[in-house]
């Protein structure tokens, strides 16, 4: 018999508990069962009390054999690998069943006079049955043995599917904090030196937080509210920063519909003013230059580095404040698979990080 793993698709039926929609399962399948023996009794002999009490002895001595297979036999000898006691146990059960059939057959003709099926039960012999005793055992238990399996594939599949979510999230929270972090940083800096411009990154800040706080928490965002965090972010910087250095972004944008994964590409800039542009440099720069068309996005971020190396190391895990790419490449992983490309070219004093995604 197949398990609770089968879904049911009627609305009504799918507010049941589970046990009750097992129980179901089981009647649904008796009904089919027995439907076949009942409609050719009926075909040949007629509906009268003899074949109603044929169809009782049936079910009566044919439900019992096949649940003490599958709930006795199947768990405590076959699924213990006790093959030779099972086969010999299912041989006795069947040969049992076709006995006690034939003996409570036989006693119809003698309650009902005159009955149709006398002449049917008339030729019978105690091992009638004893072929579709087999037959049921098997059938029963390859429905039960595809139920359980598919049971187990959904709950593999679900189970999986948390854990990915779990995984997910666990990246979100690295970055809301990682980036909470770095832009006090910034405004701790202008704080010291007294700038006009604190009150004015505060606003900015308090713009994107509130987008992080309350907007990142679902699946996906639009694309423009993507784009807006990322301007938000550059423009920080700029504020930061000031004309000494170089700070370029330039964008063409029509996402129209599209969504994005939260906070996706804000790794990927922050690490390059991280590393493009801090007071030992001289001519640091950073170059973004942002893509999207519908569900096409390109995004290739430029800066300045000392070295290659330590930016590399960085990226690869083995420094252990470098959870912004990393972070970025498991994140497409698990959201883009087979469709983002995300290139890292080092060359003596430029670092280029490149990502297309199709976001569909």
């Amino acid at each position: 018999m197949t398990e609770a793993g089968l879904t049911l698709k009627i609305p009504e039926l799918q507010k049941l508990s589970p046990q009750s929609k097992r129980v179901l399962m089981h009647i649904g399948f008796w009904v089919f069962w027995l439907s076949r023996t009942f409609y050719d009794l009926v075909s040949l002999y007629g509906l009268g009390p003899g074949e109603i009490l044929f169809m009782v002895v049936y079910t009566a001595t044919q439900v019992p054999m096949m649940y003490f297979h599958l709930y006795v036999l199947v768990p405590r000898l076959f699924n213990r690998k006790r093959y030779v006691l099972y086969g010999l146990s299912a041989i006795a059960l069947v040969f049992a069943y076709s006995f006690c059939n034939y003996e409570l057959l036989t006693t119809i003709p003698s309650i009902v006079k005159d009955s149709s099926v006398s002449i049917y039960i008339a030729d019978l012999n105690w091992r009638y049955d004893v072929f579709e005793g087999f037959f049921t055992l098997v059938i029963t238990y390859a429905l039960k043995y595809a139920g359980q399996n598919l049971s187990t594939q959904n709950r593999l599949l679900q189970l999986e599917k948390d854990n990915l979510i779990l995984e997910l999230e666990a990246l979100k929270a690295q970055i809301n904090p990682h980036f909470l972090f770095n832009t006090l940083n910034n405004i701790y800096s202008l704080s010291l030196r007294k700038s006009e411009k604190a009150p004015e990154m505060i606003l900015k800040l308090s713009d994107m937080m509130r987008y992080v706080l309350y907007e990142c928490s679902s699946e996906t965002v639009p694309m423009e509210r993507e784009i807006q965090f990322i301007n938000n972010y550059i423009d920080l910087e700029r504020i930061r920063h000031g004309d000494h250095v170089s700070i370029h972004f330039s964008m063409n944008s029509k996402p129209g519909e599209s969504k994005i994964e939260p906070l996706l590409l804000i790794p990927i800039i922050e690490n390059s003013f991280k590393h493009g542009i801090h007071a030992q440099m001289e001519k640091g720069f950073v170059d973004i230059q942002l893509n999207v068309e519908g569900s096409k996005l390109s995004l290739l971020a430029m800066n300045s580095i000392t070295g290659a190396k330590p930016f590399a190391d960085m990226f690869r895990g083995k420094k252990k404040n470098g959870i912004g790419l990393e972070n970025v490449r498991k994140r497409l992983e698990l959201l883009y698979p087979n469709n983002h490309r995300l290139t890292i070219d080092s060359g003596a004093h430029t670092w280029k990080v490149n990502l297309e995604l199709n976001l569909t």
